[in-house]
């Protein structure tokens, strides 16, 4: 059994994973913060983003004979810069959630990353179990908008979206349901979205703003559509969760999209994206068994024990 300590800073995504490795045996530690007494006690170290943790942990510690040190660069830390402050030869393997973003590192930091750093990717996995299959048969008209209001999940993108979808076929009762960040983003920016709402007529009253859900299965349940717009995305959780609840996705065209969802998912115009949420979408129970074969919590956590030899 092996001592595994996850510095999970974004504190989001590790732990299904912790609970699947202490349910083996294993001693399972996470928190948000490096110290050498914690690199002192680990066998297993998991740096989740490659921040400032493990630019620490590079430059403040040697790793031990033996001692495995796993990072997990996901996307924002990568655009940061942050890979090229790590020394890398304290990293034993490097992990990425998706192609793209493996060979964007590598272009980018060419000659501070080594090529032959040990590199997998393992793309995210959700709990399905967390989520239960929404109870509406026929598919209706919400439409949900999940994550921070700034430029790089395109916010404006997704109310341009909508107005044209209103504009396209007014004679339903077309709603965007808004899920943001309690203290994301700062009121400025929420009055420069409202400005666009009240700027064009026929969005008003259909565009709704919530802060985060406490539980997003009970969010979900009266959404029929998820749309994405984002910019950037190594691996689309919020897509992943909305199709364990059985909710059809409508996903912007971004670098690595079509490696990572079904093309017929995928739009590349706003007036491609209109025809598929006309289109009644796919049954909801496929949707859900869908992500259970591809992106559940299980096999993210098969393909990391692979990794680790556990």
């Amino acid at each position: 059994m092996a001592n595994i300590y996850i510095y999970d800073s974004w504190r989001k995504f590790w732990d299904g994973g912790a609970d699947h490795w202490r349910k083996a045996g294993h001693d399972v530690q996470k928190g948000i913060y490096w110290g050498p007494n914690l690199s002192a006690w680990a066998d297993i170290e998991v740096f989740h983003p490659v921040e400032n943790n493990l630019i620490q942990a590079s430059k403040k510690s040697r790793r031990r004979e033996g001692q495995r040190v796993i990072a997990e660069a996901v996307d924002i830390d990568i655009y940061a810069g942050h890979p090229g402050a790590v020394r890398w030869d304290y990293v034993t393997d490097l992990v990425f959630m998706s192609r793209h973003m493996l060979d964007y590192t590598f272009d980018r930091y060419a000659g501070k990353i080594p090529a032959a750093l040990t590199k997998h990717i393992v793309p995210g996995g959700v709990d399905t179990g967390a989520f239960t299959l929404r109870k509406q048969e026929i598919r209706g008209y919400n439409v949900a908008w999940v994550g921070r209001l700034w430029i790089a999940k395109n916010f404006f993108g997704a109310l341009q979206m909508f107005n044209q979808l209103v504009q396209f076929d007014p004679g339903h009762p077309w709603r965007l349901f808004i899920r943001g960040e309690k203290y994301h983003p700062p009121h400025w920016w929420k009055r420069h979205c409202e400005s666009y709402i009240e700027a064009n007529p026929r969005l008003r009253g259909r565009v709704i703003f919530t802060d985060r859900a406490e539980d997003m299965n009970d969010w979900y349940e009266d959404k029929d559509w998820l749309l994405q717009t984002s910019f950037k995305e190594a691996f689309g959780y919020v897509i992943a969760e909305a199709l364990a609840k059985g909710i059809q996705p409508v996903i912007g065209m971004t670098t690595g999209a079509l490696d990572i969802w079904p093309d017929e998912w995928v739009y590349q115009t706003h007036a491609d994206a209109c025809h598929m949420f006309l289109s009644g979408g796919e049954d909801k129970d496929d949707l859900r068994a869908w992500v259970k074969a591809n992106y559940s919590l299980e096999k993210r956590m098969e393909a990391w024990d692979a990794i680790l030899g556990l």
